[in-house]
């Protein structure tokens, strides 16, 4: 089996995938002496490029790939539905790639690779090595609800520090003062931005700041909130996901707690599982279906020849689903 890859033929001859790609593609578009070159170290290295890298960039394969961390979330699947619709309205089809940890130069070289004429990166981990790795990608590339800190990339969004000001700041003039935020272990761009959104909301207020660090997984974290509850509950806890936010809200009630007399609970994404828990959770509502939908939308205007001097972040509006979890 071929284990070379096309990372290892632009590594192996200095150039970037973008290179490579052309030489596989359209070989006059590169000066002599690099296409000499790569094509070299291709028949040295006994590279089989996957046929569909074939088209890349001599025709349009009409077909997108969708980069995810996981697909086991509420949100990525509803997100991708809306990809999915809007995709169909533009003639494309898409094709999932479940992205590995940091994005390896492999796994990168394999969505390159592949007969797609545009990206849309859904990572929840928009590092400066992410974009770094991205930069030579041969087709537009847009980050689905996050905020590309590079004018290279384009973004379809939430502004989620102001999301989470706002969220706090309303709780705070309703007469909170003890407010508990939960956030995640593993670093996310998106739950950075919520705590920073939070964070300016209570020291404005002069309120103590009060951050928790969990695991999305209710094995673990229901072993977090047990501990935490066994001190007292706070009057109000924002957590960055719904799955998080009733996880903690079971546990409040388990030991004996009255939601929402005793305590608030809020979710940031207002999945299908807000309207089941019991009470009702009141969430920020990401509307993910949405950002799916204007994303892809985005990503057609690249594809099909619109140029921006700058790519640009496009919002999404939001608001604040009342529900029976706060008063």
């Amino acid at each position: 089996m071929n284990q070379t890859k096309i990372y290892d033929i632009a590594g192996a001859a200095g150039v970037s995938l973008a290179t490579v790609s052309r030489v596989l593609n359209h070989p006059e578009k590169v000066k002599e002496s690099t296409r000499n070159r790569v094509l070299k170290i291709i028949k040295e290295k006994g590279y089989k490029p996957n046929a569909n890298a074939r088209g890349l960039a001599s025709r349009r394969s009409t077909t997108v790939a969708i980069v995810i961390p996981r697909i086991s979330r509420a949100s990525v699947a509803e997100m991708i539905q809306g990809i999915d619709d809007s995709a169909k309205k533009y003639g494309y089809t898409i094709r999932l790639f479940i992205a590995e940890p940091g994005l390896t130069k492999d796994f990168w070289g394999e969505v390159v690779a592949s007969s797609v004429d545009g990206i849309l990166l859904m990572n929840d981990e928009a590092t400066k090595e992410t974009i770094a790795g991205i930069k030579d990608t041969p087709v537009p590339v847009v980050f689905v609800n996050q905020l590309s800190s590079s004018d290279e990339f384009g973004s379809v969004g939430l502004d989620y520090v102001e999301a989470a000001y706002q969220t706090t700041k309303t709780m705070i003039e309703r007469g909170n003062k003890d407010i508990l935020f939960i956030s995640t272990e593993h670093k996310y761009t998106v739950n950075d931005m919520k705590e920073k959104g939070y964070r300016k909301a209570m020291e404005e207020a002069n309120l103590p700041v009060n951050i928790v660090y969990t695991s999305g997984d209710i094995n673990i974290n229901e072993k977090d909130f047990a501990e935490i509850l066994e001190k007292g509950a706070p009057e109000v806890a924002l957590a960055v996901r719904d799955s998080i936010a009733i996880s903690f809200m079971n546990m409040a009630q388990k030991k004996g707690y009255k939601v929402p007399d005793q305590l608030q609970v809020i979710g940031f994404q207002n999945t299908k599982y807000a309207v089941l828990s019991n009470p009702k959770l009141t969430c920020v509502d990401t509307p993910v279906y949405e950002i799916g939908a204007k994303a892809m939308a985005y990503l057609t205007e690249q594809m099909t020849g619109k140029a921006y001097e700058k790519q640009q972040n496009v919002l999404i509006d939001y608001k604040i689903i009342w529900r029976e979890s706060t008063k």
